[in-house]
């Protein structure tokens, strides 16, 4: 069983998911995405 937050999740609280959302949104950057989210593909660059 795990016990505690693996290393790849604790780095993930340092970007709050809604906080990031805002900013896609106030910049647009999804207007032209067709098959990823901008928050999927920002947590795969980061993994």
């Amino acid at each position: 069983m795990i016990k505690s937050a693996s290393l790849f999740s604790q780095l993930l609280h340092h970007f709050p998911r809604t906080r990031f959302n805002t900013l896609v949104k106030r910049h647009g950057a999804e207007n032209f995405a067709k098959e990823f989210s901008c928050w999927t593909r920002f947590v795969s660059m980061l993994f």
